[in-house]
């Protein structure tokens, strides 16, 4: 969350969770395609240099999409706790 809301923000934030990316992307309920594109979109807009407006914005609607897909993602396991709620 203090990625998606940091004003401005620098390489070394994107160390911090560049390797939970993948996993963070795994729970959203996004299309495979959709997932790929929002990884590409965060790894394109750190790769600018200097920075611009128009890669600022990029990376903040992919933060937000990335948020977005986590707030409405089910609960990990929860198909798994429901079919055991169920027997």
């Amino acid at each position: 969350l203090g990625i998606a809301a940091a004003r401005s923000l620098h390489y070394q934030f994107y160390l911090y969770y560049f390797h939970s990316l993948p996993v963070l992307l795994w729970m959203t309920p996004f299309p495979p395609a959709l997932r790929l594109a929002l990884w590409i979109g965060i790894e394109g807009a750190y790769n600018v240099y200097p920075p611009t407006a128009a890669s600022s914005t990029l990376l903040q609607l992919c933060h937000v999409a990335l948020l977005l897909g986590l707030w409405l993602a089910r609960e990990p396991g929860g198909d798994a706790k429901a079919k055991a709620k169920t027997t």
